[in-house]
């Protein structure tokens, strides 16, 4: 059958991060309305909906990612892997990922988790400062993460992934190194650092325009990237991705489907998917996605179709992500075209600036086209 990847929003926090403009909410805020309840019902509503497609199908990957999924009761989490279970094929093999946070985890919850099939874990480190976590609003510490890390560990699960984030407010190189003797020493599978970005209606933004926070210049911050990469390269854990390190067999293959162009149906609040020649997503409304699940109706929002061209074009960009690049072969066979005539000029000019090798019909990024990786993207948006 057709492989699928499946993504599940569960958009519930014990507190939101001050960076973050995802859909969440504190899971509090629900409490006296049965919010949680009613939520993690329609999600089973909407895997009902969607079952016919995912019989056509086979589950390579699920991830159920937020918010906090270990926010709310384990058992939810059980109940819904359950009901998928019951609507669609999962492979044998399948690798199933739960996100969770410190200060959130419990051993019951855990042991659902295990129960239901989930082999993989992902957790937010992001800086080993206590001060700048403060700063960021998460609600836990560095011992609150290296006691909930060595819980999972210790639970069995050997596929652990932390995220690492880097161009924090007064963050400097020397907390950068100090996250690597942390990451040394728990030995984690994969690791996927990001830079911070500030969006518009979070509170850090507010800080920002006000000119209360002052984030690292560009150069800083490229020395940050390059300290995480040679100190993860040190440690056996090798760039696979843009932003993505792992022991090598470790890597995300949920992730990588999305970088390979793969299909992917997501589902809850605010999710998007890709199927076919078409993207699509849902209601960023929590009660309206709700409220559509119990009336009957599925909560998509926006339905876009897909034209080959602009196809093509998310396949270079997103195929040079990966350490591996794009094999020139196989994109000329599935668009029916010659990749070396039609991006003649533009693979000379990136070659000429050093931005990318080409050999063996294949392109991938030098490093500097990694730290101007954009630039090189953009070179590919030719008619």
């Amino acid at each position: 059958m057709n492989p699928l990847s499946l993504y599940i929003h569960i958009p519930f926090c014990v507190k939101k991060c001050a960076y973050c403009d995802f859909i969440s909410h504190r899971v509090g805020e629900f409490e006296n309305n049965n919010g949680v309840e009613r939520y993690m019902n329609a999600l089973k509503q909407e895997i009902g909906h969607y079952a016919k497609l995912l019989s056509q199908h086979t589950l390579m990957t699920i991830y159920i990612g937020g918010g906090t999924p270990s926010a709310i009761d384990g058992a939810m989490i059980f109940d819904l892997i359950d009901t998928l279970r019951k609507n669609a094929n999962i492979d044998k093999m399948a690798e199933i990922t739960i996100e969770i946070n410190p200060g959130t985890l419990t051993h019951e919850k855990l042991d659902q988790y295990l129960l239901a099939g989930v082999n993989r874990v992902s957790m937010g480190l992001q800086t080993t400062n206590d001060t700048l976590l403060t700063a960021l609003g998460r609600i836990h510490s560095t011992n609150d993460f290296v006691t909930t890390y060595e819980m999972v560990k210790s639970a069995g699960v050997s596929n652990i992934s932390l995220d690492l984030m880097f161009g924090l407010p007064n963050q400097t190189l020397i907390d950068i190194e100090n996250a690597l003797k942390l990451i040394s020493r728990l030995k984690p599978t994969h690791v996927s650092a990001y830079s911070l970005k500030i969006e518009a209606g979070t509170p850090l933004y507010t800080s920002y325009e006000a000119g209360n926070v002052i984030l690292p210049d560009e150069a800083i911050e490229r020395d940050m990237y390059h300290t995480i990469e040679n100190g993860l390269h040190a440690l056996g854990i090798e760039e696979y991705e843009l932003s993505n390190f792992s022991v090598p067999g470790f890597e995300s293959k949920h992730n990588l489907t999305y970088w390979k162009n793969k299909p992917y149906l997501g589902i809850g609040v605010s999710s998007h998917s890709k199927i076919a020649n078409q993207r699509f997503s849902n209601t960023p409304s929590f009660f309206q996605y709700i409220e559509s699940l119990e009336s009957g109706k599925l909560p998509v929002e926006a339905t876009e179709n897909i034209n080959e061209k602009e196809d093509l074009f998310e396949t270079i960009m997103l195929g040079l992500r990966l350490n591996r690049g794009i094999n020139l072969k196989e994109i000329s066979a599935k668009y029916d075209l010659d990749f070396d005539v039609k991006y003649k000029d533009v693979i000379e000019s990136l070659m000429a600036s050093k931005l990318i090798i080409y050999a063996n019909e294949t392109i991938v990024l030098t490093e500097l086209g990694r730290d101007l990786a954009n630039q090189v993207f953009l070179k590919f948006m030719i008619d």
